[in-house]
Protein backbone atom coordinates (compact mmCIF):
# COMPACT_ATOMS: atom_id res chain seq x y z
CA UNK A 1 0.00 0.00 0.00
CA UNK A 2 2.67 2.44 0.96
CA UNK A 3 4.81 1.58 -2.00
CA UNK A 4 1.66 2.02 -4.17
CA UNK A 5 1.17 5.32 -2.65
CA UNK A 6 4.48 6.56 -3.15
CA UNK A 7 4.53 6.01 -6.60
CA UNK A 8 1.28 7.61 -7.28
CA UNK A 9 2.60 10.57 -6.18
CA UNK A 10 6.18 10.31 -6.98
CA UNK A 11 4.00 10.01 -10.99
CA UNK A 12 2.01 13.68 -9.64
CA UNK A 13 5.42 14.81 -9.14
CA UNK A 14 7.29 14.24 -12.17
CA UNK A 15 4.16 15.10 -14.33
CA UNK A 16 4.36 18.37 -13.07
CA UNK A 17 7.78 18.84 -13.65
CA UNK A 18 7.63 17.54 -16.99
CA UNK A 19 4.97 19.92 -17.79
CA UNK A 20 7.43 22.57 -16.30
CA UNK A 21 10.47 21.68 -17.93
CA UNK A 22 8.26 21.62 -21.39
CA UNK A 23 7.12 25.05 -20.99
CA UNK A 24 10.53 26.24 -20.62
CA UNK A 25 11.80 24.60 -23.66
CA UNK A 26 8.85 25.91 -25.62
CA UNK A 27 8.98 29.75 -24.23
CA UNK A 28 12.98 29.46 -24.93
CA UNK A 29 12.14 28.35 -28.41
CA UNK A 30 9.43 30.61 -29.00
CA UNK A 31 11.66 33.90 -27.91
CA UNK A 32 14.32 32.69 -30.10
CA UNK A 33 11.48 32.45 -33.10
CA UNK A 34 9.95 35.90 -32.54
CA UNK A 35 13.63 37.41 -32.88
CA UNK A 36 12.90 40.27 -34.81
CA UNK A 37 14.34 40.35 -38.67
CA UNK A 38 16.74 43.49 -37.80
CA UNK A 39 19.47 43.78 -35.69
CA UNK A 40 22.61 45.65 -35.20
CA UNK A 41 24.12 42.01 -35.09
CA UNK A 42 23.24 42.14 -39.09
CA UNK A 43 25.64 42.64 -41.98
CA UNK A 44 23.53 45.92 -42.68
CA UNK A 45 19.63 47.06 -43.11
CA UNK A 46 17.45 44.63 -45.06
CA UNK A 47 16.02 47.65 -47.60
CA UNK A 48 19.71 49.09 -48.08
CA UNK A 49 18.34 49.20 -51.52
CA UNK A 50 15.77 50.99 -51.07
CA UNK A 51 17.36 53.90 -49.14
CA UNK A 52 18.25 56.81 -51.03
CA UNK A 53 21.89 57.44 -49.63
CA UNK A 54 24.56 55.08 -48.53
CA UNK A 55 23.41 53.05 -45.63
CA UNK A 56 26.76 51.06 -45.30
CA UNK A 57 29.32 51.55 -42.10
CA UNK A 58 26.51 53.10 -39.68
CA UNK A 59 26.63 52.61 -36.14
CA UNK A 60 24.06 51.05 -34.35
CA UNK A 61 22.05 50.48 -31.30
CA UNK A 62 18.61 49.42 -30.33
CA UNK A 63 17.02 52.51 -28.51
CA UNK A 64 13.57 51.59 -27.55
CA UNK A 65 13.77 47.49 -26.34
CA UNK A 66 10.15 47.35 -25.29
CA UNK A 67 9.32 48.30 -28.73
CA UNK A 68 12.40 47.07 -30.28
CA UNK A 69 13.38 50.35 -31.77
CA UNK A 70 16.55 49.77 -33.81
CA UNK A 71 18.70 53.54 -34.83
CA UNK A 72 21.08 53.16 -37.15
CA UNK A 73 22.77 56.76 -37.89
CA UNK A 74 26.20 58.22 -39.34
CA UNK A 75 27.37 61.86 -40.12
CA UNK A 76 27.72 61.42 -43.65
CA UNK A 77 28.68 64.50 -44.65
CA UNK A 78 29.90 68.32 -43.75
CA UNK A 79 26.90 69.47 -41.87
CA UNK A 80 24.90 66.24 -42.33
CA UNK A 81 23.87 63.37 -40.78
CA UNK A 82 21.80 60.15 -41.68
CA UNK A 83 19.44 58.15 -39.55
CA UNK A 84 17.69 54.67 -40.21
CA UNK A 85 15.38 54.13 -38.00
CA UNK A 86 13.55 50.54 -37.75
CA UNK A 87 10.28 49.36 -35.71
CA UNK A 88 7.68 46.86 -36.10
CA UNK A 89 5.06 47.78 -38.29
CA UNK A 90 2.01 47.55 -36.64
CA UNK A 91 -0.43 49.56 -38.48
CA UNK A 92 0.27 52.66 -37.18
CA UNK A 93 3.18 55.45 -37.06
CA UNK A 94 7.01 55.82 -35.85
CA UNK A 95 8.43 58.77 -34.79
CA UNK A 96 11.51 60.11 -33.82
CA UNK A 97 12.10 63.46 -32.52
CA UNK A 98 15.10 65.83 -31.65
CA UNK A 99 15.11 68.05 -28.61
CA UNK A 100 17.65 70.06 -26.69
CA UNK A 101 16.45 69.78 -23.25
CA UNK A 102 14.53 66.35 -23.71
CA UNK A 103 10.91 67.48 -23.67
CA UNK A 104 8.30 66.82 -26.56
CA UNK A 105 6.66 70.39 -26.02
CA UNK A 106 8.62 72.47 -28.54
CA UNK A 107 10.85 69.54 -30.26
CA UNK A 108 10.37 68.74 -34.33
CA UNK A 109 9.80 64.99 -35.49
CA UNK A 110 10.45 63.06 -38.40
CA UNK A 111 6.81 60.62 -38.67
CA UNK A 112 6.17 57.56 -40.64
CA UNK A 113 3.88 55.13 -41.89
CA UNK A 114 2.86 52.74 -44.60
CA UNK A 115 0.01 51.85 -46.30
CA UNK A 116 -0.88 50.25 -49.28
CA UNK A 117 2.94 49.23 -49.69
CA UNK A 118 3.14 53.32 -50.00
CA UNK A 119 5.00 54.90 -47.17
CA UNK A 120 4.81 58.35 -45.93
CA UNK A 121 7.49 60.42 -44.48
CA UNK A 122 6.54 63.97 -43.24
CA UNK A 123 7.93 66.38 -39.92
CA UNK A 124 6.16 67.60 -37.63
CA UNK A 125 6.05 70.74 -35.08
CA UNK A 126 4.98 69.58 -31.63
CA UNK A 127 3.81 73.04 -29.95
CA UNK A 128 1.14 70.25 -27.40
CA UNK A 129 0.48 67.42 -26.47
CA UNK A 130 -2.84 66.95 -28.01
CA UNK A 131 -2.99 65.79 -31.93
CA UNK A 132 -4.29 69.49 -33.24
CA UNK A 133 -1.13 71.09 -31.65
CA UNK A 134 1.15 68.87 -34.01
CA UNK A 135 1.51 70.68 -36.99
CA UNK A 136 2.38 68.48 -40.43
CA UNK A 137 4.95 69.89 -42.57
CA UNK A 138 6.11 71.94 -39.97
CA UNK A 139 9.24 72.31 -37.35
CA UNK A 140 12.84 72.86 -37.11
CA UNK A 141 14.76 70.34 -38.67
CA UNK A 142 16.07 70.49 -41.91
CA UNK A 143 15.56 67.58 -43.74
CA UNK A 144 17.35 67.09 -46.95
CA UNK A 145 15.33 67.32 -50.07
CA UNK A 146 14.31 64.00 -51.69
CA UNK A 147 16.12 61.69 -49.00
CA UNK A 148 13.44 60.52 -46.97
CA UNK A 149 11.92 57.37 -47.05
CA UNK A 150 9.57 54.54 -45.17
CA UNK A 151 9.87 51.33 -46.62
CA UNK A 152 7.81 48.41 -44.93
CA UNK A 153 9.71 45.71 -45.57
CA UNK A 154 8.90 41.51 -43.50
CA UNK A 155 6.80 43.37 -40.76
CA UNK A 156 9.06 46.16 -39.97
CA UNK A 157 8.84 49.69 -41.20
CA UNK A 158 11.98 51.80 -41.84
CA UNK A 159 12.41 55.31 -41.83
CA UNK A 160 15.35 56.48 -43.55
CA UNK A 161 16.19 60.33 -43.54
CA UNK A 162 19.45 62.83 -43.78
CA UNK A 163 19.30 66.31 -41.79
CA UNK A 164 21.48 69.31 -42.42
CA UNK A 165 23.25 70.34 -39.44
CA UNK A 166 26.36 70.47 -37.53
CA UNK A 167 24.95 68.47 -34.98
CA UNK A 168 21.58 67.00 -33.99
CA UNK A 169 20.04 68.16 -30.81
CA UNK A 170 21.19 66.12 -28.13
CA UNK A 171 17.62 64.20 -26.45
CA UNK A 172 15.87 62.13 -28.68
CA UNK A 173 11.88 60.88 -28.32
CA UNK A 174 10.47 57.96 -29.61
CA UNK A 175 6.87 57.60 -30.23
CA UNK A 176 4.68 54.89 -31.60
CA UNK A 177 1.44 55.54 -32.39
CA UNK A 178 -1.81 53.40 -31.75
CA UNK A 179 -1.88 49.63 -33.78
CA UNK A 180 -4.03 49.80 -36.91
CA UNK A 181 -4.85 53.40 -36.95
CA UNK A 182 -2.59 55.67 -39.48
CA UNK A 183 -3.08 59.09 -39.70
CA UNK A 184 -6.00 60.39 -42.33
CA UNK A 185 -5.78 62.43 -45.42
CA UNK A 186 -5.56 65.49 -43.30
CA UNK A 187 -1.87 63.72 -42.15
CA UNK A 188 -3.56 64.48 -38.02
CA UNK A 189 -1.43 62.21 -35.74
CA UNK A 190 -3.57 60.44 -33.75
CA UNK A 191 -2.47 60.51 -29.48
CA UNK A 192 0.70 58.14 -29.83
CA UNK A 193 0.37 54.84 -27.95
CA UNK A 194 3.49 55.35 -26.01
CA UNK A 195 6.42 57.38 -26.31
CA UNK A 196 10.22 56.62 -24.68
CA UNK A 197 13.30 59.68 -24.91
CA UNK A 198 17.15 59.74 -23.71
CA UNK A 199 19.67 62.31 -23.96
CA UNK A 200 22.31 60.79 -26.67
CA UNK A 201 25.41 61.25 -27.39
CA UNK A 202 26.68 61.50 -31.31
CA UNK A 203 30.06 60.61 -30.69
CA UNK A 204 30.47 57.64 -28.56
CA UNK A 205 27.11 56.18 -29.68
CA UNK A 206 25.87 56.25 -26.20
CA UNK A 207 22.06 56.99 -24.33
CA UNK A 208 21.62 57.94 -21.39
CA UNK A 209 18.40 56.89 -20.09
CA UNK A 210 16.41 59.65 -18.05
CA UNK A 211 13.42 57.20 -17.05
CA UNK A 212 13.25 54.04 -19.45
CA UNK A 213 15.66 51.61 -21.33
CA UNK A 214 18.33 53.16 -23.46
CA UNK A 215 21.27 51.69 -25.19
CA UNK A 216 23.89 52.57 -22.44
CA UNK A 217 24.85 51.67 -19.04
CA UNK A 218 23.40 49.22 -16.37
CA UNK A 219 19.18 49.71 -16.93
CA UNK A 220 17.31 49.57 -13.69
CA UNK A 221 14.83 47.14 -14.96
CA UNK A 222 17.79 44.88 -15.58
CA UNK A 223 18.56 45.26 -12.08
CA UNK A 224 14.95 44.56 -10.87
CA UNK A 225 14.80 41.59 -13.18
CA UNK A 226 18.41 40.12 -12.14
CA UNK A 227 17.21 40.77 -8.53
CA UNK A 228 14.00 38.62 -9.16
CA UNK A 229 15.53 36.23 -10.87
CA UNK A 230 18.09 35.60 -8.13
CA UNK A 231 15.62 35.83 -4.97
CA UNK A 232 12.17 34.13 -6.79
CA UNK A 233 13.82 32.12 -9.25
CA UNK A 234 17.02 31.08 -7.87
CA UNK A 235 17.43 30.91 -4.24
CA UNK A 236 14.18 29.94 -3.67
CA UNK A 237 14.07 26.78 -4.79
CA UNK A 238 17.45 26.19 -3.63
CA UNK A 239 15.96 26.46 -0.19
CA UNK A 240 13.55 24.18 -0.88
CA UNK A 241 15.87 21.99 -2.51
CA UNK A 242 17.94 21.94 1.12
CA UNK A 243 14.98 21.40 3.38
CA UNK A 244 12.93 18.39 1.14
CA UNK A 245 16.22 16.07 -0.10
CA UNK A 246 18.70 16.64 2.56
CA UNK A 247 17.13 15.97 6.04
CA UNK A 248 19.08 13.52 6.67
CA UNK A 249 22.27 16.04 7.03
CA UNK A 250 20.33 17.21 10.53
CA UNK A 251 20.27 19.82 12.03
CA UNK A 252 22.23 21.46 9.03
CA UNK A 253 19.51 21.23 6.50
CA UNK A 254 17.44 23.73 8.53
CA UNK A 255 20.18 26.23 8.69
CA UNK A 256 21.17 25.86 5.43
CA UNK A 257 17.08 26.13 4.53
CA UNK A 258 16.96 29.04 6.58
CA UNK A 259 19.53 31.03 5.28
CA UNK A 260 18.77 30.66 1.74
CA UNK A 261 15.22 31.40 2.29
CA UNK A 262 16.02 34.66 4.22
CA UNK A 263 18.66 36.01 1.91
CA UNK A 264 15.93 34.80 -0.82
CA UNK A 265 13.20 36.89 0.92
CA UNK A 266 15.66 40.04 1.72
CA UNK A 267 16.80 40.30 -2.09
CA UNK A 268 13.30 39.67 -3.48
CA UNK A 269 11.74 42.86 -1.35
CA UNK A 270 14.80 45.29 -3.09
CA UNK A 271 13.70 43.24 -6.38
CA UNK A 272 9.84 44.74 -5.66
CA UNK A 273 10.87 47.96 -3.97
CA UNK A 274 12.91 49.12 -7.84
CA UNK A 275 10.24 47.40 -9.77
CA UNK A 276 7.80 49.83 -8.54
CA UNK A 277 10.12 52.81 -9.24
CA UNK A 278 10.61 52.05 -12.95
CA UNK A 279 8.81 53.43 -15.55
CA UNK A 280 6.49 51.41 -17.15
CA UNK A 281 5.93 53.32 -20.47
CA UNK A 282 5.97 51.05 -23.45
CA UNK A 283 5.47 47.99 -20.97
CA UNK A 284 3.11 45.39 -22.55
CA UNK A 285 1.42 43.06 -19.81
CA UNK A 286 3.11 44.92 -17.20
CA UNK A 287 -0.35 44.69 -14.50
CA UNK A 288 -0.24 41.03 -14.89
CA UNK A 289 3.25 41.02 -14.02
CA UNK A 290 3.29 43.37 -11.50
CA UNK A 291 0.39 41.22 -10.25
CA UNK A 292 2.08 38.29 -10.03
CA UNK A 293 4.88 39.88 -8.39
CA UNK A 294 2.76 41.02 -5.33
CA UNK A 295 1.24 37.11 -5.18
CA UNK A 296 4.93 35.73 -4.70
CA UNK A 297 5.69 38.29 -2.10
CA UNK A 298 2.60 37.93 -0.27
CA UNK A 299 3.13 33.98 -0.50
CA UNK A 300 6.94 34.57 0.90
CA UNK A 301 5.57 36.99 3.88
CA UNK A 302 3.12 34.23 4.55
CA UNK A 303 5.90 31.33 4.83
CA UNK A 304 8.01 34.07 7.18
CA UNK A 305 4.78 34.44 9.25
CA UNK A 306 3.99 30.57 9.25
CA UNK A 307 8.07 30.39 10.59
CA UNK A 308 7.08 32.17 13.45
CA UNK A 309 4.22 30.71 14.28
CA UNK A 310 5.60 27.15 14.13
CA UNK A 311 3.93 24.59 16.33
CA UNK A 312 5.73 21.94 18.28
CA UNK A 313 6.20 18.86 16.36
CA UNK A 314 4.19 17.03 19.13
CA UNK A 315 1.07 19.53 18.23
CA UNK A 316 -1.21 17.85 16.66
CA UNK A 317 -2.00 20.97 14.66
CA UNK A 318 1.93 20.43 12.92
CA UNK A 319 0.95 18.00 10.06
CA UNK A 320 -1.80 20.67 8.72
CA UNK A 321 1.09 23.15 9.47
CA UNK A 322 3.67 21.28 7.28
CA UNK A 323 0.64 21.03 4.61
CA UNK A 324 -0.01 24.82 4.72
CA UNK A 325 3.74 25.84 4.39
CA UNK A 326 4.87 22.72 1.57
CA UNK A 327 2.04 23.84 -0.71
CA UNK A 328 2.24 27.30 -0.15
CA UNK A 329 6.41 27.26 -0.74
CA UNK A 330 5.60 25.25 -4.00
CA UNK A 331 2.84 27.46 -5.23
CA UNK A 332 5.33 30.30 -5.17
CA UNK A 333 8.53 29.12 -6.75
CA UNK A 334 5.88 27.89 -9.95
CA UNK A 335 4.76 31.31 -10.08
CA UNK A 336 7.64 33.07 -9.42
CA UNK A 337 9.10 30.89 -12.57
CA UNK A 338 6.33 31.65 -14.54
CA UNK A 339 6.54 35.41 -13.73
CA UNK A 340 10.59 35.27 -14.55
CA UNK A 341 10.41 34.49 -17.75
CA UNK A 342 6.99 36.43 -17.88
CA UNK A 343 9.28 40.05 -17.27
CA UNK A 344 11.64 38.70 -19.53
CA UNK A 345 9.18 38.66 -22.42
CA UNK A 346 7.68 41.71 -21.33
CA UNK A 347 11.40 43.42 -21.21
CA UNK A 348 12.56 41.84 -24.31
CA UNK A 349 15.70 41.24 -23.45
CA UNK A 350 18.83 39.02 -24.76
CA UNK A 351 17.99 35.69 -25.41
CA UNK A 352 20.91 34.93 -23.84
CA UNK A 353 19.45 35.62 -20.50
CA UNK A 354 16.23 33.99 -21.45
CA UNK A 355 18.24 30.40 -22.72
CA UNK A 356 20.68 31.03 -19.54
CA UNK A 357 17.46 30.91 -17.20
CA UNK A 358 15.54 28.49 -18.98
CA UNK A 359 18.59 25.71 -18.37
CA UNK A 360 18.72 26.64 -14.77
CA UNK A 361 15.07 25.20 -14.56
CA UNK A 362 15.84 22.87 -16.69
CA UNK A 363 18.73 21.54 -14.24
CA UNK A 364 16.73 22.27 -11.42
CA UNK A 365 13.73 20.32 -12.66
CA UNK A 366 15.93 17.18 -13.71
CA UNK A 367 17.47 17.28 -10.28
CA UNK A 368 14.05 17.61 -8.19
CA UNK A 369 12.85 14.91 -10.57
CA UNK A 370 15.80 12.57 -9.73
CA UNK A 371 15.61 13.29 -6.13
CA UNK A 372 11.86 12.37 -6.04
CA UNK A 373 12.70 8.87 -7.08
CA UNK A 374 15.13 8.54 -4.79
CA UNK A 375 12.73 9.22 -1.95
CA UNK A 376 10.12 6.89 -3.35
CA UNK A 377 12.15 3.76 -3.94
CA UNK A 378 13.93 4.73 -0.50
CA UNK A 379 10.86 4.79 1.13
CA UNK A 380 10.00 1.52 -0.70
CA UNK A 381 12.92 -0.50 0.60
Amino acid sequence: MGAASCSSSSAKHLFLLCLLLGFCFAFAASQQEQQQSDSCSSAGVAVAHLVPFNSSAFRCLTVWKQEDFVLRYKNTGESQWSFILSAPDKGSYVAVGFSGKGLMVGSSAVVAWSSGGKGTVKQYYLTGKSPDECYPDKGRLTLVKNKAVAVSRSGRLYLAFQLSTDLPQPHLIYAVGPEGNLPPSDATLPMHRSMHSHAFNYTSGMASSSGGSGGGGFPPERKHGLLAMMAWGVLMPLGMMAARYFRRVDPYWFYAHMAIQAVAFTVGIASVVLGFRLNEDGLKNVDVHRALGIAILAMASLQVMAFLARPDKTSKVRRFWNWYHHYIGRAAILVAIGNIFLGLHIAQEVSAYIVSYGVFVAVWVIAVAAFEMNRCYSDED
